[in-house]
């Protein structure tokens, strides 16, 4: 029988979810007797390819942490938090691909001796340069801090508006074709969004030169790592990468360039946005991930004897959900589209969702934050609290905000969207629950969780051989009966 894991998040994101799909992977090569979930060490071949990791929804704002037993840490992104176990990396047509993250990262991930393969599904989208540009400047102009800054609402604007193409469709362009295509997106379309924040704002595009320095918006393109944020520095990370132009591209703009002139677009931020070298750059990350990352349909997920779907954010943060409010992220959080697609792919498939929240609660950047608890109270609330080695403080998202946790209207969301695999036909779901962090704050009522899921997994530490697993006698019975 195939096993299915979907991991979501239950809250506003930051819950775990690394946590839960490294250790669910190790679980998984113990169950097949296999070696895909012995740790990768430097040096070592990729184990056998029996799992997969399946990225579901936004994009590489997610920022899931692992830590191994032998010291390694890294905060996944564009890569499935499985990867130091051999697990191999789907993206499916709900993730929003972006080359330049996807190259930034493998860069990473080569240094640490782990390289897992990588495949994208034909309907990808894909994030551009200039989608992450706008995305800074209009939350630098805003003010608020509702964003990670890697251009995932602009992005799924700019395809709302038809001016976006699979990434299939992209790639099996010629070079030069798909060039002057991305030029035809930078002049014709991204020169009417500035004009259209320009006048909306009244304003003109504000502090754009000093916010190229300060916000990181060169920074962004390869630069070092802020976690869940993107970068904010001045290292626009080209050095050393060879431009395909010569030597005077600074100083040729193109007409649309010309027009942000006079919409009132500073003269610094226009020698950026329409260098043909950002251009040629981003055209060369995106010929590597073709190269790097075969195309396949979701059938392919039928070849894996386990399959982590691996959701990003957490189900308060849905901006497809009835009644979202404000400071959301444009993709279904929740198990929806996962289950339309397991329901498609798999027959027979024994499928666990598992929630995954911490023992209280957190939420980076702006918006509602349920029994948000006030600075001056959180040493006596949450005396244990660590500091926060992923969620760190930063322009876009500001600093980590904490809450106390209901069990109650935690049950309550959960069950609401596990409902939704009330309509399954092909395959049997269940429904559990991962508590992290229980080592900073262990007041959270399990019981009541227990006797409302049957299938709970504790965490008090930072590593998969930190989670132990608990099942109720129903459970337990349940369990036998499927056996």
């Amino acid at each position: 029988m195939q096993q299915i894991k979907v991991i979501i998040g239950a809250s506003y994101g930051d819950e775990g979810k690394g946590l839960a799909a490294d250790f669910f992977c190790a679980q998984a090569a113990r169950k097949h007797n296999t070696g895909s979930g012995r740790l990768l060490l430097p040096g070592t071949a990729r184990a056998a390819a029996d799992v997969i990791n399946v990225l579901t929804n936004g994009g590489p704002q997610r920022g899931h942490t692992v830590e191994l037993e032998d010291g390694r840490r890294h905060v996944f992104k564009h890569f499935g938090a499985a990867s130091f176990r051999g697990a191999a990396i789907y993206f499916d047509r709900q993730f929003m691909i972006n080359p330049m993250e996807f190259i930034r990262e493998a860069d990473e991930l080569c240094a640490m001796n782990t390289f897992p393969e990588a495949y994208v599904n034909p309907y990808c989208r894909f994030t551009t340069p200039w989608d992450m540009l706008i995305n800074q400047m209009l939350q630098e102009k805003r003010g608020n801090r509702s964003s990670c800054g890697f251009g995932i609402w602009e992005t799924v604007l700019r395809y709302q508006r038809g001016w976006g193409i699979p990434f299939a469709a992209f790639a099996a362009m010629n070079r030069e074709d798909r060039t002057a295509w991305l030029r035809r997106v930078r002049d014709g379309y991204f020169t009417a969004r500035i004009r259209e924040i320009t006048q909306a704002e009244n304003s003109g595009m504000i502090r754009c030169a000093e916010t190229i320095e300060n916000a990181g918006f060169k920074g962004i393109l390869k630069g070092e790592d802020t976690q869940n944020a993107a970068p904010c520095h001045e290292n626009t990370g080209m050095e050393g990468k060879t431009s395909p132009t010569s030597g005077d591209w600074m100083t040729k703009k193109s007409a649309a360039a010309e027009e942000c002139k006079a919409s009132g677009l500073a003269a610094g931020l226009q020698d950026f946005f329409f260098t043909e070298e950002l251009l040629f750059h981003f055209e060369e990350d995106c010929e590597s991930m073709r190269l790097l990352c075969p195309m396949r349909d979701e059938g392919f997920l039928r070849h894996f004897r386990t399959v982590l779907f691996e959701n990003a954010q957490g189900l308060l943060l849905d901006g497809n959900a009835a009644g979202a409010e404000a400071f959301t992220t444009p993709s279904t959080t929740g198990i929806g589209r996962v289950f339309r697609t397991v329901e498609k792919v798999f027959k027979g498939a024994d499928v666990e969702v598992c929630y995954v929240t911490r023992s209280y609660l957190t939420r980076h950047g702006d918006g509602n934050l349920e029994n948000e608890i006030p600075d001056r109270q959180l040493g006596a609330l949450l005396p244990g609290i660590c500091g926060d080695q992923t969620n760190v403080d930063n322009c876009f998202q500001g600093k980590l905000r904490y809450g106390m946790m209901d069990t109650t209207l935690l049950t309550q969301r959960i069950l609401a969207d596990f409902s939704k695999c009330g309509r399954a036909a092909a395959n049997r779901f269940r429904p559990s629950v991962m508590i992290t962090h229980l080592n900073e704050h262990a007041r959270i009522d399990t019981d009541s969780l227990a006797d409302q899921f049957g299938r709970l997994y504790f965490s008090d530490g930072r590593t998969a051989g930190d989670v132990t697993a608990f099942r109720s006698e129903a459970a337990v019975r349940d369990a036998a009966i499927i056996a």
